[in-house]
């Protein structure tokens, strides 16, 4: 059924789909009427909806014989409805708005004298924001109203996409975008039917069919945000399958572009942000307890099941809570090995340099790390100190607060919902259970997973752990109110070390992960990607370099201060070092400023796991010489290695 009142061939045809909008159609219907360009057509496509929306358009029918009504039999979606619209349009150019939204007063006209003027095939344009409750502002805020580049000459669609992605200006919001009709029908762009987030495919395929297209930084549109739109409804595997539907979408296109590989890699950049986006919203699915059931239509495509399969195992979601940087390394072998996605969090010792860090890894490796969060030290929360943290209710709530402070968590709950915010991952992980993450951990009695924090240190916890021996004294253990670290706190499930054999924790909860074999596990291309992730530039090394690697000795009391300790490295380099490089990797907690006793040194960032030069092939030593460090045992990259022992030291106490 349709009801049409306009007989004039128009200028603009504005295309509104209708469905379910009786608060907000007619001032959405009143901002095309009143535009200062006349010459224009408004279509109207109702699609079946339960409400008075067609009444009102009727009603402003009688005022404005512009407006066209198209009533739909059945619910077709805003894809089909909008595919509708241009086979209907009959003006030089077509404009797409939605019926809950509006328009300036001097849009159509304004952006048809700049289409004219320079034979434009589409017009992008910013935008104005309205949002009806506070939550959604909080909600929507990031997204983006106007323009981080400029763009202020004519471009090929395919030019833009390039720059979009540089800075991700990606805006495929259809209500930001102005058409040549002759171009949009004639190259047979449109929807794809019965999808979601539909605006996708559709400014993708625009921008790759378009020879001129021009950005303005007029905000001719204005969008509001309401709770009942799309955008805002809740999660549903619809909107998982339309991702996967425009993923399958992009990459089809991508694998026909290899003659320009710029293109290539600005496709690559958006495929990993839309599978992100995916990936996430597969989570929240998971998390609201829906089912995770698609379609049989989407199962039948090899490669949109293979899609996604991809998507399922990263929406499983562990946490990492690192002091060290070795340990963040180890964090992302797993993650990227076992196609997961993970979040780190980077407490005490070894967060100097964690914002850069965080910078490249999200650069870098978005495909494995969710998000990085930075737990700072210069504060007096110190669980190292506070042996009976979980026993000091005034301590423990300090700690709690400060620990979600630093997680950006509101009174220990994730989402605004009933959920703690340990709950949302799959698994918790530490490497140290005295640690923030893992105090907080035994005080919430959350389970964990506690990880061997370097090579083989669980063999040697009663040589190199004093304070800790109480541990296999189980009528001490009973009687200690604090956490009880090394896997013995019942909130620990699982201990994963890198050998089995010759350990003393319990048994029972021990898990083998060499770390060896964990490395070979990963790929020459996930190797490299790593590599750049720690080193923001070269390593030369020499022919005949001497690598040293030192200990926190003064610090954790094994030497009685830093004389000695400079005595100590002093004596190595005298030893070993004589006509060869030198460079120095200090341990994380190591304060010992090595570059101003021994400026003849190079002196290799504190914070970089050694392990990683493993993946560059042209670093090697001649010699690596250590007196306790269990690092030495897993470098690859050095012919000679020399172990000298504890009994070393006390030739300098």
């Amino acid at each position: 059924m349709e009801q049409s009142n306009l007989k004039m061939t128009p200028k603009v045809s504005v295309v509104i789909p209708v469905y379910n909008v009786e608060l907000y159609v007619e001032q959405c219907l009143r901002s095309v009427m009143n535009q200062t360009l006349a010459d224009i057509e408004i279509i109207c496509i109702e699609d079946a909806g339960n409400d008075s929306s067609a009444d009102i358009i009727k009603r402003l029918m009688r005022e404005d014989s512009r407006i066209s009504l198209y009533l739909s039999e059945k619910n077709m979606g805003l894809a089909s409805v909008r595919n509708r619209g241009i086979e209907k349009a009959r003006g030089e150019y077509i404009y797409f708005l939605d019926s809950d939204d509006m328009i300036r007063e001097d849009a159509l006209g304004s952006l048809y004298e700049m289409a004219e003027n320079e034979s434009l095939d589409v017009c992008i344009f910013a935008a104005d924001f309205i949002y009806e409750t506070e939550e959604l502002r909080k909600k929507f805020q990031s997204n983006p109203a106007t323009y981080k580049g400029s763009y202020p000459e004519v471009l090929s669609g395919k030019q833009l996409y390039k720059e979009w992605m540089k800075v991700w200006d990606w805006m495929p919001s259809q209500p930001r975008y102005f058409y040549r009709s002759e171009f949009l029908k004639g190259k047979g762009i449109r929807f794809i039917d019965g999808m979601l987030h539909e605006d996708e495919s559709f400014a993708f395929d625009v921008l790759m069919n378009a020879d001129r297209v021009k950005v303005s930084d007029e905000a001719f549109f204005i969008r509001r945000f309401r709770p009942a739109s799309i955008m805002s409804s809740g999660p549903s595997m619809k909107n998982v399958e339309s991702c996967i539907e425009i993923l399958d979408h992009v990459s089809e296109y991508r694998d026909t572009c290899h003659e320009d590989k710029e293109l290539c890699d600005a496709i690559d950049f958006y495929v990993q942000k839309l599978t992100r986006d995916t990936v996430r919203k597969y989570r929240s699915v998971k998390a609201s307890g829906k089912s995770t059931v698609v379609s049989d239509t989407l199962l039948k495509s090899a490669r949109k099941s293979e899609l996604l399969e991809k998507v399922e195992k990263r929406s499983h979601l562990e946490l990492y809570a690192c002091s060290s940087y070795y340990h963040v390394l180890i964090a992302l072998a797993k993650a990227m090995t076992q196609g997961i996605e993970i979040d780190l969090v980077l407490e005490e010792h070894g967060v100097e340099t964690a914002a850069e860090l965080a910078e490249r890894l999200m650069k870098v490796v978005p495909d494995a790390v969710n998000q990085v969060f930075v737990v700072p030290t210069d504060v007096d929360v110190d669980p190292y100190e506070q042996k009976e943290t979980a026993g000091d209710e005034e301590l423990a709530e300090k700690l709690e607060k400060y620990v979600e402070a630093s997680l950006g968590i509101s009174e220990g709950k994730a989402d605004n919902n009933d959920q703690k915010w340990y709950e949302r991952y799959d698994a918790v992980n530490v490497f140290w259970d005295l640690g923030y993450i893992g105090t907080y951990l035994n005080i919430k009695e959350f389970s964990y997973i506690l990880h061997e924090d370097s090579l083989d240190s669980y063999k040697c916890i009663r040589e190199n752990r004093p304070n800790y021996t109480y541990i296999f004294d189980k009528e001490k253990r009973e009687e200690h109110k604090g956490v009880i670290p090394f896997g013995y706190s019942p909130c620990c499930k699982i201990v994963e070390v890198n050998d089995k054999n010759g350990i003393q924790i319990p048994s029972d909860k021990v898990r083998e992960c060499r770390r060896d074999d964990l490395m070979k596990s990963l790929t020459d291309e996930q190797k490299s990607r790593i590599l750049r992730a720690f080193l923001a530039g070269d390593l030369e090394v020499r022919d005949g370099a001497v690598l040293i690697l030192t200990e926190p000795f003064a610090v954790t009391g094994r030497l009685p201060d830093k004389d000695s300790q400079v005595r100590l490295y002093r004596k190595l380099i005298e030893e070993y070092g004589k006509e060869r490089q030198i460079l120095i990797k200090a341990h994380p907690r190591d304060d010992l400023n090595y570059s101003e006793y021994f400026p003849e040194a190079v002196v290799i960032e504190k914070n970089m796991p050694m392990e990683v030069l493993n993946f560059d092939e042209r670093v090697n030593f001649d010699i690596a010489v250590t007196v306790t460090s269990s690092v030495i045992r897993g470098l690859k990259y050095a012919d000679k290695k020399k172990y000298l022992g504890t009994e070393y030291l006390d030739l300098f106490r």
